[in-house]
């Protein structure tokens, strides 16, 4: 097993490549406070990494990229005391993505990432990964173009530590588990899911990308969200988690909260800035589109609109009068909840008991 070390304060090493080896250690050792960097680092034949990121007290480490070209690498693995950021919030998925798969030109791979596990980590880690990497995205940071191949993600799972974390999947039906810090989780794919440890004013965004991909409306459905103390937490609702196409469907998209609770906020903002927000009541017997379809039509106007069905209590957004659900309405459901009344301001919502 290769063991690559690095040290410094203030210093960022340009790139490295490492080739053959099947599991490498990487050591950063930060020894100061102005940082340490590794823009990138290439490798090939590596099915997992080890990440260990160490240090004086005030300082972190970074690796903007870290790329593998045969596509066998599953697991990274991070673990240390000191802040670590693997990939960056630059808007482009191609430069932010913090793994990737970099390999043959004109092609469609499905990444074999599976696990970037940071779960023994104790001094936060901020991780931007699972972004659809295509030719048109730019150039990576390790300085290599996909001619006309495109990169996905699928099941990605990414583990947080106890620190406090920031964390962005953007892979579809991807995972985030986080620990008990107070963490920012973001879940750009569909089918995505979060789950939250017990640090208080946690926040998630669904819909939303900072490598700026699944942001159309209807391209980061089905989320779904579990705070470990969700009385303090934040829900904020981008414009990919909007109904889109499945407005003509039987099942229209949403958002699912598996234990709100009265102080939570739900941020409708990137839907609507009304502060109107209506209580309605439902015609007994319609199915779950007629109803979300009712409740619109009630409200008359833009703002935020909900309703009890069936044992849970449902959220819609839209920014104009409607008949109807439209493509750019947003909806969560709180799962198993009807018991919580809201107030309204600009498209932020908090609950109340």
């Amino acid at each position: 097993m290769a063991h690559l070390y690095l040290q410094g304060d203030g210093y960022t090493y340009n790139g490295l490549g490492l080739f053959g080896e099947s599991s490498p250690l990487i050591s950063f050792q930060e020894n100061g406070t102005a940082g340490l960097s590794l823009n990138y680092l290439a490798l090939s034949g590596t099915t997992s990494v080890s990440i260990r990121s160490a240090g004086d007290a005030g300082g972190h480490n970074a690796l903007p990229q870290l790329g593998e070209e045969t596509n066998v690498l599953t697991t990274v693995t991070l673990k240390g005391s000191e802040p670590f950021i693997l990939g960056s919030p630059v808007g482009t998925s191609n430069a932010g993505d913090g793994v990737v798969t970099f390999g043959v030109p004109d092609t469609k791979i499905a990444s074999s990432l599976t696990l970037i596990d940071a779960s023994a980590t104790t001094g936060g880690v901020a991780i931007y990964a699972g972004a659809t990497n295509t030719n048109s995205d730019g150039v990576f940071v390790i300085n290599y173009v996909v001619g006309g191949s495109t990169v996905t993600y699928t099941g990605l799972e990414i583990k947080g530590g106890s620190g406090n974390d920031i964390i962005e999947n953007d892979a579809k039906n991807g995972i985030v588990t986080d620990g008990n810090g107070t963490d920012i989780v973001i879940l750009g794919g569909a089918g995505a899911k979060a789950t939250l440890g017990n640090g208080t004013f946690d926040v998630v965004f669904v819909g939303h990308s900072a490598l700026g991909t699944n942001e159309a409306a209807g391209n980061a459905l089905g989320d779904s969200v579990t705070f470990g103390a969700a009385a303090t937490a934040s829900l904020v609702v981008g414009t990919g988690a909007e109904a889109g196409s499945t407005v003509s469907t039987a099942s229209i998209g949403q958002t699912k909260v598996l234990d709100a609770a009265g102080g939570m906020l739900i941020n409708f903002g990137a839907i609507t800035h009304s502060s109107n927000i209506v209580e309605t009541l439902l015609v007994a017997g319609v199915n779950l589109t007629t109803a979300e379809n009712e409740a619109v039509d009630t409200m008359a106007g833009p703002g935020v609109v909900y309703f009890n069905y069936h044992g849970s209590e449902y959220f819609i957004a839209t920014n104009q009068a409607e008949t109807a659900v439209s493509s750019t309405d947003a909806i969560v459901k709180l799962v198993g909840i009807i018991d919580l009344t809201a107030i309204n301001s600009s498209g932020a919502v908090t609950l109340h008991v």
